[in-house]
């Protein structure tokens, strides 16, 4: 992972681009509340995509609402059918 000290302090930082689709409100905000929780928790925010992702909690802005997105998303597709909101261990 890219750290800040990776860069010198004259260089801007290479951002993650990222979105994350979930189908409404309600789980938006569940998400930035648990990303609130990760940022007042002991993680070390020198990694550039860790720091983002735990200060998604103030606007959300990567956060996307769009239930149609979302279950075409999660639809099973023709020789896939694994759900991606489904965890295998």
């Amino acid at each position: 992972m890219r750290k800040y000290t990776d860069y010198y302090s004259t260089e801007n930082p290479t951002w993650s681009k990222y979105k994350i689709i979930v189908s409404n409100e309600e789980d938006k905000e569940e998400l930035m509340e648990a990303f609130k929780h990760f940022h007042d928790a002991d993680i070390n925010p020198d990694y550039i995509t860790v720091n983002q992702l735990i200060h998604e909690y103030l606007f959300g802005y990567n956060i996307v609402v769009n239930e149609i997105l979302f279950n075409e998303l999660n639809s099973p597709k023709k020789g896939n059918n694994d759900s991606l909101n489904t965890c295998k261990i």
